[in-house]
């Protein structure tokens, strides 16, 4: 592991990337570089199960819920099934908690008032289950700390936090961890950078949001010609780096901080990392 604590990227989509033998290259790639696990989180209702299957076939963390994009296929029978699924999953050692849920003011055209029926429901079923979840928001924090303070999870993390100083106070009143990845590496993400520096030191995640939000490296590869933009679970270290520089620390407490705030925030992890065939311990014979 490189003589450091494991990084654990709180947020990736890199099971459904849709190139099975990339996305296993990458994720060899992560291990050798220190990831020591990974949340999977799904979109629609149809990647519940194969989320479930990548996470058990390579020893991560993975989450179930409905991301605010894919709503539309969020009917009454699909959330009742959602419930179904958390309650059968509790005693799946791999799953740890509810996500990605959360709303997005972004894209036009979206039925909102669905779309926050769908969240409320997701928030319920982790505040009935107790468990964390993985947040959404984009152009939607008052709506989202709305539905939060109604029926709050049992902590969790706000994914690719970029939101006003208010805004970032608000949700750390509640409890929950503000998620940092690509963005942070931009030099012109003033607000990101600033907050990744500011916020108290139990109070940040690392994330990719893998294959998407690039890092600075990515985007510049991509501007001379490489072929792909997409994020690998290994970017988690360029996070790491910012991090680093901006917080004045060295790499490894990056690591060893970041990786107690992932526990502190989905506490499913701490039981997983100590199994036999968990993500990092199932290639420690190889890599040592």
């Amino acid at each position: 592991m490189l003589g450091l604590a494991g990084f654990i990227d709180t947020h990736s989509h890199i099971q459904l990337s849709g190139a099975p033998e990339r996305a296993a290259l990458e994720i060899e790639a992560a291990r050798r570089a220190g990831v020591e696990s990974m949340l999977l989180a799904p979109g629609a209702p149809g990647d519940w199960a194969p989320t479930r299957a990548f996470a058990h076939a390579w020893g991560l963390g993975y989450l179930l819920g409905i991301h605010p994009l894919f709503v539309q296929y969020a009917d009454e029978a699909a959330l009742a099934r959602l419930r179904a699924e958390v309650e059968a999953s509790l005693e799946d050692p791999f799953f740890i908690g509810i996500g990605e849920i959360g709303l997005d003011g972004f894209v036009p055209g979206q039925d909102q008032a669905h779309a926050e029926a769908v969240f409320a429901e997701c928030l319920a079923i982790a505040r009935d289950y107790a468990l964390p979840a993985s947040i959404h928001v984009r152009k939607s924090a008052s709506r989202v700390l709305m539905h939060l303070r109604r029926r709050m999870p049992a902590g969790g993390a706000v994914h690719a936090f970029n939101g006003s100083d208010q805004e970032r106070e608000s949700f750390l009143q509640l409890g929950l961890k503000l998620g940092f990845g690509g963005a942070a590496t931009y030099a012109g993400s003033l607000r990101i950078r600033r907050h990744l520096a500011e916020v108290p030191e139990d109070a940040w995640v690392l994330e990719t949001d893998a294959p998407d939000m690039p890092t600075s490296r990515r985007r510049d590869a991509f501007a001379h010609g490489a072929s792909l933009l997409d994020t690998a679970p290994a970017d988690i270290l360029e996070a790491a780096d910012a991090a680093a520089m901006l917080r004045a620390l060295p790499l490894e407490a990056v690591a060893a901080v970041s990786r107690r705030n992932a526990i502190a925030a989905f506490p499913r992890l701490a039981p997983l990392l100590t199994r036999p065939d968990a993500f990092a311990r199932r290639g420690r014979d190889t890599l040592d």
